[in-house]
């Protein structure tokens, strides 16, 4: 009995100090795995969009993605590591090299060389055709050997690339990736290849073909972790917002990498992609997901708002037992401000475009479904059950507007640029010429643009120019930019009366563009809350398993060149909404905007 108890008592000793190792051998296995991961990451974006092989055009980089994922996962040791990633990119740059060392050299030129070739990126062009005007990535040749001068014919820097030029990258600790930015070619194409890399080349084009984009899951973790290795490329490349958005991501990489590999499902794919993109501070940063799984969005009948520390309805469907004013204090049990705080954690941007795109996501769900609400209205409590059944968001304005053109008090007119043609506003010219004041509502997003400038000044005007990312090396090093021009020029008549323009955070982009016409030139006073802080033209890409990216990819200054990302179309005339003016119905951006007018002199 005595001899029983002892080994049962061994046995028991054993396991307790085995489970300590087990559990330093499993964390160790994921620290690798994920150093394979990231060391991939950084080598897929340097060969794909600054190697300029013929080989590279001929890969699909979405598929490569999966596929080089699922290599370098298993890799158990850094040698292992470096020759599976040696093994994966040799077909498609044979001239690439990864070494223990970060001492650079340059390519000797072959005998048969004619002249060079590199990557020049405008912003970069994906694969949206939509876009392929506004970005474009293409690999320009020199006349000869002596150099490549890489410049767009409007860029305002220039780019001279010397022959079998090289960058020294490390990807892991102690793994550096030696790539060359230019290469030599013959008539034939880019020089560099092997009998050996032409073969492997043909060989992974094979493997390559047999992943179905169209069956690609998220629920696959390959999948999953290509969507981040594409992205995050892209961004740490073209973005061109890093100089004032102040976020380590190197690290973003290597969090974003750590939890999609303990990530299940697609959903949690999406929650860690949006932690990943809103350290990107990009009020267009964003997802759209399939159509298969957003065809059943739907809306609650009401709108929100932050306002003085509360979720507020602003505005409510009739037929709907809510008021404005009313305040929500649960969703579903749940604290309707903690959600409302945990919605903006995901959302890129400015605080005003998180709070405003957190009041309309705290809207959302799936059409029919219901949910409970606890409100709160003066000192009545009660909890009301409504489905979401609004197809779009605008089915409820934020506010409660006049007419699209109306005269909303003596000689003030109204117009809402949202919801006009810029043939309804010529329409109604002669009445606007004689008013002693127009508003502007700016609280959405503007149809009409330079015609409406072109009435509201007697000289010519500058409009925001647009800066293009101009990329010839890895990283944004030494990144130049394409300046944009544009101008409008007065039209007649010209508009005399006061002008004012009401906006909030969620003014982004084109009514940004706008206001920051009228901001420089002071064309009238700007009533209201801060902007988004986020313009330029934006970029996207579609990913594998059906989810497009967004983000902005071109930069825009303030007119006198001061930083707009972030900071918005300040206010001239200050104005924040309040719950008591919501009970009584009213605008106070529109009363503000009417006091103005009449306190100001007449200049017609």
């Amino acid at each position: 009995m005595k001899k029983a108890s002892l080994i049962v008592l061994t046995a028991i000793i054993f396991l307790m100090s085995a489970v300590p190792a087990f559990a330093k051998e499993e964390e160790s296995s994921s620290h690798q795995e994920l150093m394979n991961v990231r060391a991939f990451t950084k080598l897929y974006g340097y060969v794909r969009f600054f190697h300029p092989s013929d080989e590279n055009t001929q890969i699909d980089w979405k598929r490569f993605a999966i596929h080089g994922v699922s290599k370098v996962r298993a890799a158990k040791t850094k040698d292992e590591l470096t020759t599976t990633l040696q093994e994966l990119f040799y077909p498609i740059a044979p001239t690439m090299n990864l070494t223990k060392q970060d001492n650079a050299t340059r390519l000797s030129p072959p005998a048969q060389a004619k002249n060079l070739t590199a990557w020049l990126h405008e912003g970069v062009k994906m694969d949206i055709p939509q876009l392929d005007l506004l970005y474009k990535s293409e690999r320009p040749q020199s006349a000869d050997l002596s150099e490549i001068k890489l410049m767009d014919q409007l860029a305002e820097v220039e780019h001279v690339l010397q022959p079998g030029e090289t960058v020294v990258k490390p990807i892991a600790p102690g793994i550096f990736a030696h790539i060359p930015l230019v290469l030599y070619r013959d008539d034939k194409g880019t020089l560099g290849a092997t009998p050996k890399s032409a073969q492997e080349l043909t060989q992974l084009q094979q493997q390559l073909s047999r992943i179905d984009l169209a069956k690609a899951s998220l629920d696959d973790t390959n999948v999953r972790l290509a969507n981040f290795v594409i992205t995050w490329n892209v961004l740490q490349h073209f973005y061109p917002y890093f100089d004032v958005v102040k976020v380590d991501w190197e690290q973003a990489l290597t969090d974003a990498l750590q939890q999609c590999l303990k990530d299940q499902t697609t959903d949690q794919f999406v929650q860690t992609m949006k932690q990943m993109l809103e350290k990107t501070r990009d009020g267009h940063s964003g997802m759209l997901g399939p159509k298969n799984q957003t065809s059943d969005r739907a809306y609650f009948p009401f709108r929100v708002e932050w306002i003085e520390e509360q979720v507020v309805i602003s505005n409510v469907k009739s037929g709907i037992d809510l008021r404005r004013g009313d305040i929500i204090l649960k969703l579903n049990e749940k604290s309707a401000t903690a959600y409302f705080k945990e919605l903006e954690k995901y959302i890129a941007g400015s605080e005003q475009w998180k709070r405003y795109t957190a009041a309309t996501q705290f809207s959302e769900g799936s059409i029919g479904k219901e949910a409970t609400l606890t409100v709160q209205r003066g000192e009545q409590k009660f909890e009301i059950s409504l489905s979401y059944t609004s197809k779009n968001i605008m089915e409820v304005d934020d506010f409660i507007r006049p007419e699209p053109i109306d005269k909303v008090a003596d000689d003030i007119y109204y117009v809402n640029l949202s919801n006009i043609t810029i043939d309804m506003f010529k329409d109604r010219l002669p009445e606007l010429e004689k008013a002693k004041g127009i508003i502007f509502d700016m609280r959405g997003y503007p149809n009409v643009m330079q015609d409406l400038l072109s009435y509201l000044t007697d000289v010519p005007l500058q409009l925001p120019s647009q800066y293009v990312p101009i990329s010839v090396y890895p990283d944004q090093e030494k990144a130049g930019f394409r300046l944009d021009r544009m101008s409008v020029e007065p039209s007649q008549p010209k508009l005399k009366g006061k002008m004012v323009f009401l906006t909030y955070g969620g003014a982004i982009s084109r009514a940004e563009w706008l206001l920051g016409v009228v901001e420089h030139y002071r064309l009238g006073e700007i009533v209201g809350e801060p902007t988004a802080g986020a313009n330029g033209n934006g970029n996207g890409m579609e990913l594998p398993g059906g989810y497009n990216i967004f983000w902005t990819g071109q930069k825009v200054l303030k007119q006198d060149g001061s930083q707009h990302h972030l900071v918005g179309i300040q206010p001239t005339v200050p104005v924040k909404r309040t719950i008591k003016e919501l009970r009584e119905g009213r605008d106070i951006y529109m009363e503000k905007a009417i006091e103005v007018i009449n306190a100001a002199k007449s200049t017609r």
